[in-house]
């Protein structure tokens, strides 16, 4: 009899339990981007025990992700709750009726419209409303291969670009199969100088003395200097960093998931130093991609969504978690500072990155975007660059034909 009641118990009380899980209201999350997900997977145990729900992650492939989305956005079928959106795709869901939720009340209301560092929130305004908060401050370093570098009897830090040039070509005659890099990136260097795509006010200033002298040099290091390669597909790319045949690579806080993802094998033979500058004393970093958090219209409960990106974007312990988990730096004020971003990092020789990070931190330069940020992306990276990067067009033929093209586009007609 005890032994029937308490089999009993125990099924309802397993009933219950289980109910309980299939009734909790469910919290969407749509990213692009596997260092994300983890992330936010790591989150959800703490965040579904705080509000009692349950926090679904799904990891979709970027191209995917924007076409599900807007479509979501302009029916209201499917939509998530919270979307990741990166920076560069962000002006697709900027025209017409946005499908996302303004965040500044949420911000307003809780004091903290200051709390991520300025020009990184300044990527997802929009007539003075904030749609998304970003993960990272994503300053721009040079990754080398401290191993490389001392074979070829090459010294650091390389203090300018003309320094990487004379680099690059000491270690292509130590080694003829190695490289400096694949083909640097023209956007990233020309924000270095102080120039961009679109300026302040969203005029289309790619096409400027300063852009087309830029992506003159970046085509030089390859057909002049010899110290780089065309820029290979992914796959391709980390076989060969795995390879050994590339010495440096160029790319933000983000980047250093990337290498450890990609390439665990050089594990411990990777360090980081600033940009060299294009002048002595000049800026030594640059700033590359971002992605914003933002809440759809469609999100069931908009105070719970909130809850969830303030616990992700603007908290601090989450910030040294994703810190950890990533490498990415945090955009939140408040979490600058803190001993855990200086911890040594095995992957690259022990360096404490984050120090490097808050260092070159400060330099980083302001980004703009528009609504016609994606169409640029889209001409530029399909259409334009593997022109040049073949040598079939020259730097302002390409660049003055691409802008040509989006202002047509910017002007309605």
């Amino acid at each position: 009899m005890l032994l029937t009641f308490s089999l009993c118990l125990a099924l309802s009380i397993s009933f219950v339990f289980s109910s309980t899980l299939v009734s909790a209201q469910i919290l969407e999350v749509w990213t692009f981007v596997n260092t994300h997900a983890r992330f936010f997977r790591a989150l959800a145990e703490d965040f579904e025990k705080m509000h009692g729900v349950r926090v679904n992650v799904q990891e979709i492939q970027s191209a995917v992700l924007w076409d599900r989305l807007n479509i979501a956005l302009q029916t209201g079928l499917g939509a998530p709750d919270l979307v990741d959106i990166e920076q560069g795709a962000f002006g697709r869901f900027l025209k017409g009726t946005i499908g996302l939720e303004p965040l500044n009340p949420f911000l307003e209301r809780e004091n903290l419209f200051d709390a991520i560092a300025e020009g990184r929130q300044a990527l997802y305004t929009s007539g003075g409303q904030v749609y998304g908060l970003e993960h990272a401050l994503t300053p721009v370093v040079l990754y080398y291969r401290w191993d490389i570098f001392a074979d070829a009897g090459v010294e650091t830090p390389l203090q300018t670009w003309d320094d990487y040039i004379t680099a690059g070509k000491k270690i292509r005659a130590f080694d003829p199969d190695r490289y400096m890099a694949p083909l640097p990136p023209f956007e990233v260097l020309l924000r270095q100088r102080g120039g961009d795509i679109f300026d302040v006010d969203g005029n289309l200033i790619a096409d400027n003395e300063l852009a087309i002298d830029t992506l003159q040099w970046v085509l030089d290091t390859r057909f002049v200097h010899d110290i780089t390669t065309a820029p290979p597909a992914d796959a391709e790319l980390w076989a060969a960093v795995n390879q050994g045949v590339y010495a440096t690579l160029i790319g933000a806080d983000w980047y250093a998931g990337f290498i450890k993802d990609n390439a665990a094998d050089t594990e411990g033979k990777w360090m980081a130093q600033p940009l060299p500058t294009w002048e002595p004393g000049g800026r030594n970093t640059s700033t590359w991609g971002g992605t914003g958090l933002a809440i759809t219209k469609f999100t069931k409960d908009k105070n719970l969504a909130w809850e969830f990106v303030k616990f992700a974007q603007l908290n601090v312990e989450s910030a040294i978690l994703r810190y950890q988990l990533t490498n990415l730096y945090p955009p939140l004020k408040a979490a600058w500072g803190d001993p855990r971003l200086e911890d040594p990092d095995p992957f690259f020789n022990g360096q404490r990155l984050g120090v490097l990070f808050a260092e070159v931190g400060a330099n980083v330069p302001p980004q703009y975007n528009t609504a016609f940020t994606p169409e640029w992306n889209n001409l530029w990276s399909n259409k334009y660059y593997p022109e040049v990067v073949d040598g079939r067009m020259g730097p302002a033929e390409a660049l003055r034909a691409a802008a040509q093209e989006v202002r047509r586009l910017m002007s309605g007609n």
